[in-house]
C-alpha cells in the first residue's frame, strides 16, 4: 500500500494528507529508518480506516475513530487482514510500547495537520494513554561476550581468518563504543585509519559526533584490516563475497556467534549498546558523558541506565543486609 503525494488542497483526503506527512519527514531530512517508522504506522493506519469505512475527508475523522483504532491495536490478535500488509506475523497480542508507537505517530501526523492548516485543533489532544512502565535493562554479561570472542578466535585459528577477524573487531567495536546499528554500518575505512580511535559518527537528526574506540578495539581493526580485501570499496565491513555488510547480515552474524557460544539470552545488536551503556557508567558517573557518547538528544535513556544500576546496587547491598539471613545468624 503505498502513500499517496498529491498536490494539497483544503478537503483532501485522509491518505492525500498521510503521504504529504511522510514527503515532509523526508524533506525534513529525517533518517530513513525514522521515515520508515512513520510510514509503515500510518500504512496500517489507513488500511484499518478504510477497512472500517471511515470518511474520506479529514474533517470527519472523529476523537471516537481514533480511540477505536488504538483499541483495536492493543486487543485483536490477528491484525491487518488476510494479506497482513506487511504484519504476516501480527497473530499475537502486542505490548504497550507498540500502542504507543502508533499514538506517539498519530499525533505527530494530526499536530502537522493542524500546522499545516486542514484542521483547527488536533483530534489527539483528548486521548490519553497509560504510562508504560520501562523494562529492565539487560545487558550482555561480560562471560557471555567472552564466549562470543572465543568463537571468533576459533574461526580465525581453523582457516577463517577474514571471517574470524571480521567478527571479533565488530563484537569489540559494538562493545566499546555503543554505536547503533545503522552507525556501525555507516563506517567507512577512513575511520579505521584513525590512530587516536576517534570517529565522527552521524547520529539521529543527522546530528554529528565524535566517538572513541579503545586501545583493544583498535588492534581488533587493525588485524580484520589485514584480511579484508582491497576490492575498491569506502565501507569498512564486507561480507565475504567483498560486498558491504548489511543490516541482516550483522543480525544474523550475531544471531549465529551467540548459538554456537552457547548464550541463549535475549538480544542481539542493541543488547551491545546497553552492556556499553552500563560498563561505562560503573566507571565514569557522569551521565552527561554517556548521554554525548549515545548521541541521545536528553537524558530520558540515560536515566534508565542510572535506574538499573541502582537496582544492581541495592541487590548486592541486600546480600549483606538481608533481615532473614542476619535472623538466622547468617549475616
Amino acid at each position: 500500500m503505498v502513500l499517496s503525494t498529491e498536490v494539497l488542497a483544503p478537503g483532501m483526503s485522509l491518505r492525500s494528507l498521510a503521504g504529504a506527512f511522510i514527503l515532509t519527514k523526508q524533506t525534513e531530512a529525517k533518517s530513513p529508518r525514522t521515515v520508515e517508522f512513520y510510514a509503515d504506522n500510518l500504512r496500517r493506519f489507513l488500511w484499518y480506516a478504510e477497512n472500517e469505512g471511515w470518511p474520506q475527508d479529514i474533517h470527519g475523522i472523529t476523537t471516537w475513530h481514533i480511540r477505536a483504532f488504538l483499541g483495536y491495536v492493543s486487543t485483536e490478535k490477528h491484525r491487518w487482514g488476510l494479506t497482513g500488509n506487511g504484519s504476516e506475523t501480527s497473530k499475537h497480542q502486542v505490548s504497550r510500547t507498540t500502542v504507543h508507537h502508533y499514538y506517539n505517530v498519530l499525533k505527530a501526523f494530526f499536530s502537522w495537520v493542524v500546522q499545516e492548516g486542514f484542521l483547527p485543533g488536533s483530534i489527539m489532544d483528548n486521548i490519553r494513554l497509560s504510562r508504560v512502565t520501562p523494562k529492565i535493562i539487560k545487558p550482555y554479561l561480560l562471560d557471555e561476550i567472552r564466549r562470543i570472542l572465543a568463537i571468533c578466535d576459533y574461526d580465525f585459528g581453523h582457516n577463517s581468518r577474514f571471517l574470524g577477524s571480521r567478527n571479533r573487531a565488530l563484537v569489540m567495536v559494538l562493545l566499546d563504543t555503543g554505536l547503533r546499528l545503522s552507525e556501525i554500518l555507516a563506517m567507512t575505512l577512513g575511520d579505521a585509519s584513525s590512530g587516536t580511535g576517534h570517529l565522527k559518527v552521524m547520529g539521529k537528526g543527522n546530528v554529528e559526533r565524535t566517538v572513541r574506540m579503545g586501545k583493544a578495539a583498535r588492534e581488533a581493526v587493525v588485524t580484520y584490516l589485514e584480511y579484508r580485501p582491497a576490492n575498491g570499496r569506502n565501507e569498512l565491513w564486507l561480507t565475504e563475497e567483498g560486498r558491504p555488510l548489511r543490516q541482516s547480515g550483522l543480525q544474523s552474524l550475531v544471531k549465529r556467534l551467540k548459538q554456537r557460544a552457547g548464550v541463549d539470552s535475549e538480544g542481539s545488536i542493541h543488547r551491545f549498546r546497553h552492556t556499553f551503556a552500563l560498563e561505562f557508567l560503573r566507571r565514569d558517573k557522569n551521565v552527561f558523558n554517556l548521554q554525548y557518547l549515545l548521541g541521545h538528544s536528553d537524558l530520558e535513556m540515560v536515566r534508565r541506565y542510572t535506574r538499573t544500576l541502582g537496582m544492581e546496587d541495592a541487590l548486592k547491598a541486600h546480600e549483606q543486609a538481608s533481615p532473614g539471613d542476619l535472623l538466622a545468624g547468617e549475616g
